[in-house]
């Protein structure tokens, strides 16, 4: 057999031979958001990449990028974080620097950019309700949220200091505008966690994850539920007796990192480029009540009109509003937990 028979043989052999897909492994918050997050971003781009991508869930993403990185054992190579959580990483060097040559810088507002956790939606930690409860007469306020004898009935927090501090503090009186000056003074702290422990006895269910608190409040498990817009907004768009208000809300932003030593970084750049493309961050809205961060994403009517009264940023919704900061999370962060971790095991 001549050598160019052996040669043309050898690539028809490998030819024949299955092309194996590159594969990625994302890690989301599961539940309602994570389905979202496969259906409008990461399935079509990883369609579009050709891409095998593996999806892992965590309810505190932070603890588990934290463990993988720590212990070398790193096994995810996109992962969902909060922003605070994100900037908290990143001081940590527990993320990878995003790479702005493969992803859009331009596809982030100045003030919202990140070097490390790509901001992709933003979202409102609000207070919801059952209808069946209260009817037409909810409580208006964080004030009247703790207001126990003016509104009884069973009540569902987040099992975490991140967003319920500053709800305290709004239910004492504090202005949205002057929540963080407060949190950074010495008894600042102190104060918002004084406020949950007043309201402690009459929380039936700490929650840890928020298909918890959206299940909480669709069975009816509990009257009054802090929880996040787009759960919220799904128990109700789904006919469960719930609605909520975003008057006060917290609104923060959820990013995509990539953990320090994953496996897979270049693909991981690609999959976070594509998966944020104005179209997707957009179509994400079809599940999920959270609005893009990507500008480009509210134009040409990506988002119908009646969907943006949904969305936490909205202008007609965000007025009253606190805006998640990053910056004091990163230096206060670990002192906040702690303190709300003694304040609960009290």
């Amino acid at each position: 057999m001549s050598w160019l028979r052996i040669s043309l043989t050898a690539f028809a052999i490998s030819a024949a031979l299955p092309v194996h897909a590159q594969t990625v492994t994302i890690t989301t918050a599961g539940g309602d958001y994570g389905n979202a997050i496969k259906e409008a971003m990461w399935g079509p781009a990883a369609k579009e990449l050709g891409y095998d991508v593996r999806e892992e869930t965590q309810s505190d993403g932070l603890a588990a990028l934290k463990m993988q990185v720590t212990s070398g054992a790193v096994a995810t190579d996109v992962i969902h974080l909060g922003s605070p959580e994100g900037a908290q990483a990143a001081a940590q060097s527990l993320l990878e620097p995003l790479d702005y040559k493969i992803i859009d810088p331009k596809s982030v507002p100045d003030g919202a950019k990140s070097d490390y956790c790509y901001p992709f939606d933003s979202y409102g930690t609000v207070m919801s309700w059952n209808t069946k409860t209260y009817g037409e007469n909810p409580p208006k306020t964080w004030a009247e949220f703790w207001d126990v004898a003016k509104f009884s009935g069973r009540r569902a927090l987040r099992a975490n200091a991140q967003d319920s501090i500053e709800i305290a503090l709004l239910s004492d009186g504090v202005a949205p505008a002057d929540v963080y000056s407060v949190l950074s003074t010495p008894e600042g702290l102190e104060r918002a966690i004084k406020r949950l422990e007043a309201i402690k006895p009459n929380v039936a269910v700490w929650w840890t994850s928020g298909a918890q608190s959206a299940q909480l409040l669709k069975d009816g498990e509990a009257d009054l539920v802090v929880t996040w817009n787009g759960r919220a907004q799904t128990v109700k768009a789904d006919g469960g007796a719930a609605d909520y208000t975003f008057k006060g809300s917290v609104i923060g932003t959820d990013c995509l990192g990539v953990p320090k030593g994953a496996p897979n970084k270049e693909a991981a750049m690609k999959l976070i480029a594509a998966m944020t493309q104005p179209a997707r961050v957009a179509k994400l809205t079809d599940f999920i009540a959270y609005g893009p961060v990507n500008p480009a994403a509210y134009e040409g009517g990506l988002i119908p009109e009646n969907r943006l009264k949904t969305l936490a940023t909205a202008p007609e919704n965000a007025g009253t509003s606190v805006f998640s900061n990053s910056e004091w999370w990163v230096k206060n962060g670990e002192a906040a937990q702690k303190a709300f971790d003694e304040m609960m095991a009290r």
